[in-house]
C-alpha cells in the first residue's frame, strides 16, 4: 500500500514539473513588433543579441520571435542559462525558416539556422553579426532543409550535448552571407518558440558513520549518515525508507518517508537519517537489512532520477553457545561437529579443540595445547581426536559491533558407533603331509579399525589359556584376515583372539574354539577338511569398556522418570551408572525381573541429551550402551 503511495507522489510531482526549465521558454511578449531591445523589452528573459528582432504573434494568445539576416548581418535573440562543462543538456525548440521572394536560388536556400551556447553576449540595436569566437554550435540547418522539412509550418528541433567550457547563454540567429544584389533581393528569415532545456540530474549517495567512515554495517544506536553531496543538479529530493530481516531474500517492505509527502528542497547534502527519522517517531532496528530510495529532480525542468542503497543493523550482543555430536569417523579416528546456535549475519565464529591434561577440564591451567588449526565458520569439524586424551572446544564471536564473548565445553572421551562387530569367519586348508592351516577373515565394520589376530591352544575348547601355538606371531594391524599354519594338527583344540579397536572405541574382542577335522575324502583320495567349532565368546579387555551386539536395551529413546529394561545375556548385575557428557557418572537403581532382564529407574531431574549406560557384572566384565533421553 504504501508502493502505492510513492507512485502517486512521483506521478503529482511529474505534473508539477511539465513546464520549460527556463525562463519563458514559450517566447510570451507583453507586445508585438521590436519587443527585445532594451528601449522596449516585451519578452519576459529574452533579448536582442544584434539588430531588433520582432515578436509576432498575438499578445495573451501565443507569440514567437522573428529575425533575418542577409549579407552577412541581421538579428538574434539570447537567454541566460548556466551551462556546465561536461554535464550533458537536452534542448528543444520549434523552428521554421522562409525569405521573402516566391523563388529563392541555391545560395540563399545554402544559408543557415543556428543555435549556439556562448556568453558575454550584450546585445544592441546593431544588425553587426556577434564575435563567434567563446561559442559552441549545438545545431545547425540550411535554409532550403528546414523549409523541405517543414514545409509553411513549424519543425520541432530536440538535440543534446556536452559543453566543453562553461557557458552562460543560448543563441538563436539565422546567417546569409551572401547580398541581396544578384539574389533577387532576397533575405532569409528565422522563427522561433518553445525553448526547453533539461540539464542533467543525477541522484548519487552512500551511507558513512559520524567520522565520515564509508560503511553499510552499523551498530546498534549507531547514527545512520546519508552522503549525496555526489547528486547534481537537483533542487529538492525524495527519500524513503524500506526494511526486511538480515539474511531474509523477501521483499522490502516499506517503514517511513522523509517528511510529510517525502519531498524535501533544496540539494541532498549530508543527512542524518536517524535523527531526521527519529523526530518522525521512527527508528532504525538492529536485525535487519534497510533499502533507502532516494530521487532527487529539478523542478519545473527534470523529473526525479531515482537511486537505491543498502545498509544494515547489527546487534551488539551475541552469544557463544553452540551444539555439538561426537561421532566416529570412516577411517575410525573419533570426530566432533560443533554448530554456532546464533549465525547473525556480521558476526565472526571462531573455533579451537584444546587438549587438557585433566578430564572434563576447560580451564587455561589444565590446557596442554590447541590441537590443528583455528577454524571458522557457522559448523565445523575436528578430527583425529583419541580416546586416550581429554579434549575440549573453545567457541568464540565477535564483530564490530560485538566485543569477544567465548564458551568452552568439555567433549567426552568415548564415542560409541554403532553395527559394529569382533565376529570372523574360519575356513581350512592343509597339504599332503597332514598339516593344516586355517584362514580367518573379519567380517566388515561400517568404520576403520585395526585388527589383531593370534592363535591359542584351547584344552577342552577352553578360550581362556594364553599359551600360545609355536610358529604363529600375533598378526597386525591393518589385516582383515590371517592365515595359521604352523604346528597345527587335525583334531587339536585351538581358538583363534580376534580383536578390534580404533580411536573411538577401545579393546573389543571374539574368541572362537575349533579344530580341523576330516569329514571324508575327495575324488582323488586326499582328505576333505573341515573347521568345527566349540564356541564364540565377546570379551572386553580389563579395565576397558566394551559395546556389545548381544544386550538389548528398550526404550530407546527413553523420557526421564520412566523405566528401562536391559537384557543381561548372563551377566550378573552389581551396579549401573549413567554418564553425561562430561563424563559425570550417576549412580541407577534396578531389580532383576527375570533370570535374564533387570529393570533400571531413570530419575527425573535428567535433561534431555546422549548418555552412556554403564552395567557392571560380578565377573569385572561390563556392558555399554548409548541412551537418548528426550524431554
Amino acid at each position: 500500500m504504501r508502493k502505492i503511495i510513492f507512485t502517486k507522489a512521483l506521478l503529482l510531482f511529474w505534473g508539477i514539473v511539465s513546464g520549460q526549465c527556463i525562463i519563458n521558454g514559450t517566447l510570451e511578449s507583453t507586445c508585438t513588433g521590436n519587443g527585445f531591445n532594451a528601449s522596449n523589452i516585451c519578452v519576459n528573459g529574452w533579448t536582442a543579441s544584434h539588430g531588433t528582432p520582432t515578436v509576432m504573434g498575438t499578445v495573451g494568445v501565443n507569440t514567437w520571435a522573428w529575425v533575418w539576416s542577409n549579407s552577412g548581418r541581421g538579428e538574434g535573440i539570447i537567454t541566460n542559462y548556466d551551462f556546465q562543462a561536461g554535464r550533458t543538456y537536452r534542448i528543444t525548440f520549434d523552428v521554421r525558416a522562409s525569405t521573402n521572394i516566391s523563388n529563392p536560388n541555391t545560395t540563399v536556400l545554402n544559408s543557415t539556422l543556428n543555435a549556439r551556447v556562448t556568453s558575454g553576449i550584450n546585445g544592441n540595436t546593431s544588425t553587426a553579426m556577434p564575435t563567434l569566437s567563446g561559442s559552441q554550435a549545438i545545431w545547425g540547418s540550411t535554409v532550403g532543409n528546414a523549409i523541405a522539412n517543414s514545409g509553411t509550418g513549424w519543425d520541432t528541433i530536440t538535440v543534446t550535448f556536452t559543453p566543453s567550457v562553461n557557458y552562460t547563454q543560448l543563441w538563436f540567429y539565422p546567417m546569409m552571407t551572401a547580398t541581396p544584389a544578384g539574389n533577387g533581393g532576397a533575405q532569409i528569415q528565422m522563427e522561433v518558440d518553445n525553448v526547453s532545456i533539461i540539464p542533467p540530474v543525477t541522484s548519487v549517495f552512500h551511507f558513512q558513520d559520524a567520522g565520515g567512515t564509508v560503511k553499510t554495517d552499523f551498530c546498534s544506536g549507531e547514527s545512520v549518515f546519508l552522503n549525496g553531496t555526489n547528486s547534481f543538479g537537483e533542487n529538492q529530493y525524495y527519500i524513503d525508507v524500506w526494511r526486511r530481516p538480515i539474511g531474509s531474500t523477501a521483499s522490502f517492505q516499506w517503514q517511513a518517508q522523509l517528511g510529510a509527502n517525502g519531498w524535501s528542497s533544496g540539494q541532498a547534502g549530508l543527512l542524518n537519517l536517524s535523527s531526521i527519522f527519529a523526530s518522525q517517531n521512527y527508528s532504525f532496528a538492529a536485525g535487519f537489512e534497510y533499502q533507502v530510495k532516494m530521487a532527487t529532480a529539478s523542478a519545473p525542468c527534470v523529473g526525479w532520477v531515482e537511486s537505491t542503497q543498502t545498509f544494515r543493523v547489527l546487534n551488539n550482543t551475541a552469544s557463544p553457545a553452540f551444539t555439538f555430536n561426537s561421532f566416529c569417523a570412516p577411517n575410525g579416528s573419533m570426530s566432533v561437529t560443533a554448530t554456532a546456535s546464533y549465525t547473525a549475519p556480521g558476526l565472526n565464529q571462531w573455533w579451537a579443540l584444546m587438549e587438557t591434561n585433566v578430564p572434563g577440564a576447560i580451564s587455561d591451567a589444565a590446557t596442554i595445547g590447541q590441537v590443528g588449526v583455528v577454524q571458522n565458520g557457522t559448523t565445523v569439524t575436528f578430527t583425529g581426536l583419541s580416546q586416550t586424551k581429554s579434549y575440549y572446544i573453545k567457541h568464540g564471536v565477535y564483530g564490530n559491533c560485538i566485543n569477544w564473548t567465548e564458551q568452552r565445553t568439555a567433549l567426552p572421551q568415548s564415542v560409541f558407533w554403532s553395527n559394529y562387530t569382533t565376529n570372523f569367519n574360519l575356513a581350512p586348508s592343509a597339504n599332503i603331509n597332514g598339516t593344516v592351516s586355517v584362514t580367518a577373515a573379519a567380517h566388515s565394520n561400517p568404520v576403520f579399525v585395526n585388527h589383531h589376530w593370534s592363535v591359542y591352544y584351547a584344552p577342552n575348547g577352553s578360550t581362556s589359556g594364553n599359551t600360545g601355538v609355536p610358529g604363529n606371531p600375533v598378526q597386525c594391524c591393518s589385516n582383515a584376515s590371517a592365515t595359521f599354519s604352523a604346528n597345527l594338527a587335525v583334531n587339536q583344540w585351538y581358538y583363534i583372539k580376534h580383536g578390534i579397536y580404533n580411536d573411538c572405541s577401545g579393546w573389543n574382542e571374539t574368541r572362537k574354539a575349533f579344530r580341523v577335522v576330516i569329514q571324508g575324502f575327495l575324488a582323488d583320495g586326499s582328505p576333505d577338511y573341515a573347521v568345527e567349532e566349540y564356541q564364540i565368546e565377546t570379551k572386553a579387555k580389563a579395565a576397558q569398556v566394551s559395546a556389545t551386539e548381544d544386550t538389548v536395551l528398550y526404550p530407546n529413546p527413553v523420557a526421564a522418570g520412566e523405566k528401562l529394561y536391559f537384557s543381561t545375556d548372563g551377566c550378573e548385575v552389581s551396579e549401573v551408572q549413567l554418564i553425561d557428557f562430561t563424563g559425570k557418572s550417576h549412580k541407577l537403581t534396578f531389580v532383576k525381573t527375570n533370570s535374564d532382564t533387570i529393570e533400571i529407574h531413570l530419575e527425573p531431574q535428567f535433561k534431555p541429551g546422549v548418555y552412556t549406560l554403564k552395567v557392571m557384572c560380578k565377573d569385572a566384565s561390563v556392558r555399554i550402551k548409548k541412551v537418548v533421553v528426550n524431554p
